[in-house]
């Protein structure tokens, strides 16, 4: 009975677990459940075939100590786990949390590790990374393979991490002894980033370097310390000053989508018309484009070296405070506080820098 017990957990294990950074639909677990008692009723079924063999070919001769009764003994089995997973999916709990959204990660200026938590709040492994990260973005296809861009200072380093189920591999796309990078993302074959003093000359930039790697194009300038960068639809989001910028895939079509009274230190980009941003006193706003109107949805306590982030996976608006081991969480059409989830039990980064896995495809 032993193997068959062994065979019949790595079942449950194939079924009803879930991969990491899908989110499933909130009533998975019941349909997970269901789709297992269907595959036991069948396995059911067909059992009883095997009897008609039995029953001709191999007949017990001594009741109790034979081959067809270790085969009764398993249909007995069989039928007890029908009948205590049927009373199971009669007492399954209706508050299980759903996954909603992927699995966020966290990273921290000047560590070489990455924090991450699914969901409904498990506490993952870190990812080790090669150098210290100061600002990171994914890209990938899916949770199980996917890449990791960041940069690392000093010396100046744009870094590749791709991650498979093979194992990891290391690229390193840029080199410099001069310049520090503070944002970074990708569109289609291009990784931008922003620089500051760029070759030691005093100047600012929004640049870009191929994935694969190869010469740095620089873009545009910008005038004071540089910021974090996004990409959204087709552009490329870049703070400078009091002000969120972007241009079109190769650089041009400088446009000026948000200005405000303050620096802005921190942002996203919800949708078309909306964006998400943390000012350098700490107040989390939300600018609508087409109104030109400013919501103020949060105030940072402390330090407000934050940073915010939509999950692309569920829309949601996560914030990741300073010194703090909690994430906030916001629904973006409500703009309400939707719920905290905890990445680290211990040293959490007072600067941190969000990501998100890549969703199931």
């Amino acid at each position: 009975m032993t193997m068959f017990d062994n065979g019949l957990f790595i079942v449950l294990l194939a079924v009803l677990a879930p991969s990491l950074g899908c989110p499933p639909g909130p009533d998975e677990l019941p349909d997970k459940l269901a789709g297992l008692l269907t595959q036991l009723e069948t396995a059911k079924a067909d059992f009883q075939s095997i009897f008609d063999v039995t029953d001709e070919q191999c007949p017990c001769q001594t009741p109790g100590d034979c081959f067809e009764s270790d085969l009764e003994a398993l249909n007995a089995t069989l039928c007890d786990l029908i009948n205590n997973l049927t009373a199971l999916i009669g007492d399954q709990s209706t508050d299980c949390p759903a996954l909603e959204g992927c699995a966020a990660l966290v990273g921290g200026c000047s560590r070489n590790d990455i924090a991450q938590v699914d969901p409904v709040g498990t506490i993952l492994p870190s990812l080790d990374v090669t150098y210290n990260v100061s600002a990171f973005t994914v890209s990938g296809d899916n949770a199980s393979s996917y890449s990791i861009y960041y940069v690392s200072y000093p010396p100046l380093r744009i870094v590749c991490e791709s991650r498979t189920t093979a194992g990891n591999t290391l690229n390193l796309l840029h080199g410099s002894p001069f310049g520090s990078g503070t944002g970074i993302a990708v569109l289609d074959d291009l990784l931008y980033f922003a620089i500051n003093n760029f070759n030691n000359a005093g100047i600012n930039f929004l640049a870009s370097i191929p994935t694969s790697g190869g010469p740095v194009q620089l873009h545009t300038m910008i005038s004071c310390e540089a910021g974090k960068v996004r990409a959204f639809n087709g552009r490329v989001y870049f703070s400078d000053c009091k002000e969120i910028k972007c241009v079109n895939e190769t650089g041009g079509d400088l446009q000026t989508k948000l200005k405000f009274s303050m620096s802005i230190t921190s942002f996203d980009v919800i949708d078309d018309n909306r964006i998400v941003f943390i000012d350098a006193a700490g107040g989390v706003w939300i600018y609508d484009i087409a109104t030109n109107c400013f919501k103020l949805l949060y105030c940072i306590p402390g330090e407000p070296s934050g940073d915010v982030k939509v999950n692309r996976c569920s829309s949601l608006i996560y914030l990741a405070y300073p010194g703090v081991s909690d994430l906030g969480i916001f629904n973006a059409t409500s703009l309400e506080s939707a719920d905290t989830l905890e990445y680290t039990t211990s040293n959490p980064s007072d600067c941190p820098s969000l990501g998100f896995e890549p969703d199931c495809p």
